[in-house]
Order: C-alpha cells, then structure tokens, then sequence
C-alpha cells in the first residue's frame, strides 16, 4: 500500500529537515513524499535540494497558499492514502506502518486519525486526546481534528472535490466535515497511538492567526445554514462575522439540519459568548432570541455556555449598560 506524505512549505527552514528525515526515516516499505515549497527565501529550497533523492516529485515557487499547495501536491500524488506533514511538524517512528497495516485490515475505512503530540516552544510535549469512537456525534459538532495524525484514502480525498483553495486556515476542518457528510462516522477508525508532533512556535499560522481560523469557520458554517434552511442562523453568524468570504458548499441538505443547527450554536458560545465587542453583544442577543429551540441538544459544557450568555445578557438591558456593568466589576475585583 503506497502512502502519500504531502508537505507544504514556507519560510520554515528551522523545522524543515526534522520534517524530511521523519518521513524518510518511516518502516513502511512504500511510501511517496511530495514537498510544495511556496518560493521559500529562508534557505528551504538548500534543505529539499538536499534531500530530493528521498522525494517523489518536489517544487519551490510562488503559490496560492496552504490549500494550493497541497492541491498541487495532489495533483502528482499516486497513492492510496494520503496525509499532510506541515514543513514544521513530523510524523512519529512507525506511524505509517500502523496506518497502512489498518487501512489494509479494514478496506471499507476511508478516514484513520490517531493521537498527535503538541511540542512547546520549549521542546516539552503534551498529547492531545483523539476523536472519541463511542460519542461519534461530536466528531460533527466539536471535532478535534488532528490533522497532523489523520491519513485518508486518496480516492476519497478525489472523490469529494479535494481541498477548497479558498481557504487558508481551516482546510482540515472543512475536509474533515465534507468526509463525515458523505461517508458518515462509519468509515473512520480511530486508534489511540501517537502518530505525530504539532509543532506550536511564535510563528506557526496556530499561534499568530486564530481569527482568521475562527471567521473561516464561521463563514462554512453560514453556507451550511443556509443550505439546510437554517436561515436565522445564517442571518445571526452574518451580524458578528461578516463579510462572510465564499466558500464550496458541504455536502448537506434539509435533513442534515438539526446537526448543523447545533454545530453552529456550539462554535458561537465557543468564540464569542465573552461579549468583548458591540458586535459580538449584537449577535448573541439575536443567538439568543432565535436558538432557544436548539439549546436543549447542546453538550454538557456549551450548556453551562448557554447558561452563562444568558445571564450576561440578563445583567444589563444594552450594550452600553453591559459595558459600565463589567467596567464595575472589574474595577471591584
């Protein structure tokens, strides 16, 4: 089983050869790396120049971005199954051969996502727990995505319309949505091995840009309403989130609705239920007023969420009141 290694990379000489060797170090006998360097002036073109013996097919030039990137990755790809390593993450001794030997177990799986490692700037290494098997609903509405350790079969990656180049930061995500929705929970395996680092530095896109992840969210989650007719859902994303880039559109209809619903209702209490801002005060008022319905079939802990908003928002009667209230409270602390 032939397994496709995509890394797209920019400006990150620092981490790039640990990501080569720990792709050209893997046990599995059958494995095709493909490196898409965006036109790097950091000396990452020296640094894959150096390794192009061990690489199926490599560039160094300008690009779209990330998703460009590795579309165009995808375009040489042959494999059976694909992953992505970022040029400043790796992958763990071994892990190739444990995804190959399942995938080959379990011809029906299309998706195998397993346990990453988070590595702190300091070196130290915290692991991160992996999709639950037994609360699949939560793969759909607060999904962990661990990218660095999720392999999928290529013919479904192809299947589903690859990447969306149109965005930059949630890629995964929206991937990982768009397999659920046409394939559902039963063609993914979960294991609890370690697969992967993710690599948190001061200039990862994790750390530096985590408005951009959450307004790309927002911006699927818009089009995913409005597909399944959620529109007061749609209408309330718009009020705190806009303008609302173009994104393809999820495999989702009517019947799909009540999932999306509470999708959407999650990320909102997840992000913007501190009411920092007259705009985010706006939204969730609205949230307020048109998810009373939706709020029984939230989780245990966006229900304390649920309960939270409510008493902020019950606390003063507008934005300005709100606002002198926790200025008060502040100043008492």
């Amino acid at each position: 089983m032939r397994i496709s290694i995509i890394t797209p990379s920019y400006q990150q000489a620092a981490f790039l050869q640990e990501c080569l060797v720990s792709v050209a170090e893997q046990d599995h006998d059958d494995v095709e790396h493909i490196v898409v360097d965006g036109g790097s002036t950091d000396g990452s073109e020296a640094i894959i120049r150096s390794h192009a013996h061990k690489l199926a097919w490599w560039c160094s030039e300008p690009d779209g971005g990330q998703s460009d990137a590795l579309n165009k990755g995808l375009a040489k790809a042959t494999g059976d199954v694909f992953g992505w390593i970022n040029s400043d993450d790796l992958l763990l001794p071994g892990a190739l051969r444990h995804v190959a030997g399942i995938f080959s177990a379990h011809p029906e799986v299309k998706v195998v996502t397993g346990v990453r490692l988070r590595r702190s700037p300091d070196g130290t290494d915290e692991v991160r727990p992996s999709e639950d098997p037994e609360d699949t609903r939560a793969w759909f509405i607060a999904p962990r995505i661990n990218q660095q350790a999720t392999f999928m079969r290529l013919s479904s990656i192809r299947d589903t319309g690859g990447i969306d180049d149109q965005l930059h930061y949630v890629m995964d995500l929206e991937l990982w949505w768009r397999t659920l929705f046409v394939h559902g929970p039963a063609a993914v395996h979960v294991t609890q091995r370690p697969l992967a680092v993710f690599r948190m530095h001061h200039g990862s896109k994790s750390t530096m840009a985590q408005p951009a992840f959450v307004d790309e969210t927002a911006a699927i989650l818009h089009a995913a309403c409005l597909q399944v007719g959620a529109t007061h859902l749609a209408a309330t994303l718009a009020m705190g989130h806009s303008p609302i880039a173009p994104v393809r559109p999820l495999p989702v209809d009517a019947s799909h609705r009540e999932v999306v619903e509470v999708m959407t209702l999650q990320f909102l209490l997840k992000w913007d239920r501190g009411l920092f801002t007259q705009k985010q005060y706006r939204m969730m008022r609205q949230l307020y007023q048109v998810a009373q319905p939706i709020a029984p079939r939230l989780d245990r802990e966006h229900a304390h969420f649920w309960s939270e908003l409510r008493t902020a928002l019950g606390s003063a009667p507008g934005w300005w009141a709100y606002r002198v209230r926790r200025k008060w409270e502040q100043l008492r602390a």
